[in-house]
């Protein structure tokens, strides 16, 4: 599968432990009756792409991405869910909100932001969100990355294919500068 010949992400990678506790999250919503419980990978989309960002754009999102947390940790805790991809109204992105949202110019005009990051637990077909969904745990974390993530829904959202292009790590501290 080649990257850009799909429609294209800029997602927020957490580190594994935390895609972990977002995995079995996962396991109870498949427990709790919801078959897109898996179809989904442990990632926030931030933004939909027009193409695929280098590697230095990448760089300087997760650059810009610590700088603005202040080395503090990214926070999800309230359930949310968003139209994914952006042109299909019928699936819904169902997880956890951030308190964040990425800046346009970071993008150099290739994207187009998403005003909410949910980091995926499970994709919702029919475009409803479900009543009585298990409470979802909260996720703090500190160690993340950036990538490009293609994305196609296959034989009329019966499955889907991803990939994730090759990760650029947010920097552990922000470099001191000298006055």
């Amino acid at each position: 599968m080649k990257i850009e010949n799909l429609p294209l992400f800029l997602v927020l990678v957490p580190h594994r432990d935390t895609r972990l506790v977002l995995r079995n999250y996962s396991a109870e919503l498949f427990k709790a009756g919801l078959t897109g419980a898996y179809t989904f990978p442990g990632v926030a989309p931030l933004a939909s792409l027009s193409r695929p960002l280098n590697k230095q754009e990448l760089k300087n999102i997760a650059h810009e991405f610590r700088k603005s947390s202040r080395g503090a940790k990214f926070n999800a805790k309230e359930a949310y869910a968003m139209p994914f991809p952006r042109d299909k109204k019928n699936s819904l992105l169902f997880g956890l909100r951030f308190d964040f949202t990425i800046q346009p110019d970071l993008l150099n005009g290739a994207g187009n932001p998403f005003s909410a990051p949910v980091i995926g637990a499970c994709l919702l077909s029919g475009g409803k969100k479900e009543n009585a969904l298990p409470c979802p745990p909260a996720l703090s974390f500190s160690a993340a990355a950036v990538a490009n993530m293609s994305w196609q829904s296959l034989n009329h959202a019966i499955g889907y294919k991803w990939e994730i292009g090759k990760l650029c790590w947010l920097p552990k501290k922000l470099a001191q500068t000298i006055p």
